[in-house]
């Protein structure tokens, strides 16, 4: 079963824009975030089938010389899942687009920033599955491309976090109203569909889950209350203690209403609770006293 990242990339992969320029953002993205150079050559690697023909595809669109090669390796840890090898082959034309490229220039406009976002989270990104924790991250290899990335979701108005950690360098949201706004930015309006429902589902579990310990610590606050109550009163009878009647009418109703809170005692002898609650408190006082 494909994971909730792999059905957004799905999504995504499918998407063309008829902007050359932001198909061209997004390959940069793609090749940046995603490969490195072997020998003379780019070499991009993803475990979705989807990204690798979109690398493809791209490639032959702006670089029809640049020959790709694509490979398949059965990996050994995790899930044995494939992974997917996309070698570009006599790779100097694209070396020398690279070497020329303006980012500044490339990305001079909104859309083609969303568009570099877009290549970079098919590259290397990953979102967690909405009805977990709200986390999206963006691995790179370079400090220098994953201070670049945060700058650039920055520019989009998201306050994004970057960690090192084992070598590699990771852009997170934490937050589910950003990740959110990013999937939906990027172009995964279904993935932004099941996040939102799920996220409501989610939010009302806890919701009722609020409401159930509150209730459920009222409830074991009233049976506490009405344990100790009977307790006093059991003292105050097996010592024949000389109570007045008001309260020798709070210990009557107690009696007979073991179970009941205070509010439904009090209604029932017609008094207010704090009142009821008063005499409680009179009679805890004379069993402790008989007790010393």
């Amino acid at each position: 079963m494909a994971s909730f990242a792999q059905d957004v990339k799905n999504e995504l992969a499918h998407k063309f824009s008829d902007d050359p320029d932001c198909l061209l953002a997004e390959f940069v993205a793609l090749l940046k975030v995603g490969s490195r150079k072997i020998d003379g050559r780019f070499e991009f690697s993803t475990t979705n089938a989807a990204v690798a023909r979109r690398v493809i595809t791209l490639g032959k669109n702006f670089f029809p010389r640049v020959k790709p090669e694509i490979a398949a390796v059965r990996r050994k840890k995790l899930m044995k899942n494939l992974l997917y090898v996309v070698r570009f082959l006599a790779a100097g034309e694209l070396q020398n687009f690279f070497d020329a490229l303006d980012l500044s220039e490339l990305l001079k406009r909104t859309r083609y920033k969303v568009a570099y976002m877009r290549g970079a989270f098919l590259a290397n990104g990953s979102v967690n599955r909405p009805e977990a924790q709200y986390i999206m991250q963006i691995v790179t290899f370079t400090q220098a491309e994953g201070i670049f990335l945060r700058k650039q979701m920055s520019n989009l108005e998201f306050n994004a976090g970057l960690n090192e950690r084992q070598k590699k360098f990771f852009i997170w949201l934490r937050e589910g109203d950003a990740v959110c706004d990013f999937l939906g930015m990027i172009g995964a309006e279904n993935a932004v569909e099941r996040f939102e429902v799920a996220r409501n589902l989610k939010e009302v579990r806890m919701q009722v889950n609020r409401i159930v310990n509150v209730e459920t610590a009222a409830l074991n606050k009233a049976i506490n209350a009405a344990q100790r109550q009977l307790a006093d009163i059991k003292i105050l009878l097996d010592k024949n203690a000389p109570v007045n009647d008001r309260l020798r009418e709070a210990m009557k109703v107690r009696l007979e209403n073991p179970s009941c809170t205070m509010r439904e005692l009090a209604k029932k002898i017609s008094m207010s609770d704090a009142g009821l609650r008063y005499r409680f408190k009179v009679i805890h006082r004379l069993a402790k006293k008989l007790m010393r």
